[in-house]
């Protein structure tokens, strides 16, 4: 009797099993090319915050992609939308912060750089990070984001030549955030 009532409950269990996994399906960054070189990530299970709703991760890494670039879409409510709005339109606050010793035994000696981004309809900003002794490669980021009521939509790239991460930000910005 037993075993005739788990087969019987076997599609059921699958079904369930089947709806509770479709949150760990990551969702493909739009404006991303669509072939294989492009991994999304199944964010939305990794991170557990209230504040901030990971939306999309994709990665792409050499020698598939050169140079390696990774993007991100995330939404912001509340206090962190408000901070991170202030942030996207005045970027130089972001530098002022990074630069800050504040609960840091040491100084952290690294160039920072930004610029706004002017030429898209949202606030957004590129920021280079390099260590000051020249020691390593500089990063490269690009953020966008548009704030629709209470909620902020922002698109994050990451890489490592600025002109590619540019790019990529303002095409992926265009089609998640619009136009």
């Amino acid at each position: 009797m037993p075993v005739r009532l788990l087969r019987s409950r076997l599609p059921i269990l699958a079904l369930c099993l089947l709806v509770v996994s479709c949150g760990y399906i990551p969702r493909q960054v739009a404006g991303l090319p669509p072939d294989a070189s492009w991994d999304a990530l199944p964010l939305r299970k990794w991170l557990a915050e209230d504040r901030a709703e990971p939306v999309a991760l994709a990665f792409c890494a050499p020698p598939e992609c050169s140079p390696g670039l990774t993007v991100g879409v995330i939404r912001l409510t509340g206090k962190d939308a408000d901070v991170t709005d202030a942030l996207l339109k005045d970027p130089e606050r972001l530098v002022r912060a990074l630069r800050s010793p504040a609960g840091r035994a040491k100084p952290v000696k690294t160039r920072i750089t930004v610029e706004r981004l002017k030429d898209a309809p949202y606030p957004g900003f590129a920021i280079d990070l390099a260590p000051g002794d020249g020691g390593k490669r500089p990063a490269y980021g690009a953020a966008f984001g548009r704030r629709d009521g209470e909620v902020l939509s922002v698109v994050l790239v990451i890489g490592e030549v600025p002109d590619v991460v540019r790019d990529t930000a303002k095409e992926v910005a265009a089609r998640e955030l619009g136009s």
